[in-house]
């Protein structure tokens, strides 16, 4: 077991590719923290944890509120009393019904045309709240979370911190400025601290998936989507959650001694 008698923190870890790298690193040794802002979703992580022998505890938190943040890394030291791995994973997306039909719509015009020459409108029609929101979740979020962590990690001199980008912040994804705009935001705040950290041992990195299959994403793809999705994937077919997992075990363990500031991207080769 590459994480025995390791702590773990996980945010947005109730489902999808949180809950994959929680039990990714229970299956290796680790006591892991399960965050996520539902606190059914926890439980479920929880027991499924339980079931392969290993030890948890749940947090629930808006990762968007630093002193809850706070609260939660003070139960984590009150829990566990240290902390070796964190993984900066809690996320949402949004759109509106309205940019989805003009999305779909583009998509059937790409597919028959080549081109696209209408827009989605996404920009031009984003509220304030939409996009602080989106901000607040992923970016400060990140930050919050990654404060707590140098408090614990720096003074030990060694730590991993794993935070989650996305494709979307390396190339932009049209009808998603805000969604892009966090997720290159993580890319550099990630290449910024890992410089300012690995002096005291501590590792930073990130990893940007590409189309990933899990309900936070799919939920929202029309058959249209997917299909040209699938199809800008070299492999054939969306990743799943635990080949993400994959790479963030990677990231967190001895093996990924040199790594430092990097961004992984499981993408099926669709950002090469």
């Amino acid at each position: 077991m590459k994480f025995k008698d390791k702590v773990a923190l996980v945010t947005g870890a109730g489902c999808g590719i949180g809950k994959a790298i929680a039990l990714a690193f229970a299956r290796e040794g680790a006591r892991v923290v399960v965050n996520d802002i539902d606190a059914g979703a926890i439980e479920t992580t929880l027991a499924e944890i339980v079931k392969l022998g290993g030890e948890g505890l749940g947090m629930a938190a808006d990762v968007s509120h630093s002193k809850e943040v706070k609260d939660m890394f003070a139960g984590t030291l009150k829990k566990f009393g240290t902390l070796d791995i964190l993984v900066n994973n809690a996320g949402i997306a949004r759109t509106t019904d309205e940019v989805l039909k003009r999305g779909d719509a583009c998509l059937q015009e790409l597919l028959t045309s080549g081109r696209v020459t209408t827009s989605v409108e996404a920009t031009r029609t984003m509220t304030d709240e939409a996009w602080d929101r989106m901000l607040a979740v992923h970016l400060y979020g990140t930050f919050y979370c990654t404060r707590e962590a140098l408090n614990i990690m720096e003074d030990r001199g060694k730590g991993k911190i794993i935070n989650m980008a996305s494709i979307a912040g390396m190339v932009g994804i049209p009808g998603s400025p805000d969604y892009s705009a966090a997720k290159g935001a993580i890319i550099a705040f990630t290449k910024s601290v890992a410089r300012e950290v690995i002096g005291r041992g501590v590792y930073v990195n990130a990893i940007a998936p590409g189309w990933i299959d899990t309900p936070l994403l799919t939920h929202q793809l029309t058959p249209t989507f997917r299909f040209v999705a699938v199809t800008q994937t070299p492999v054939g077919r969306m990743g799943t959650p635990e080949e993400v997992a994959a790479v963030a075990l990677f990231l967190a363990s001895e093996d990924a001694s040199f790594v430092v500031g990097q961004v992984i991207c499981p993408t099926g080769g669709g950002y090469v």
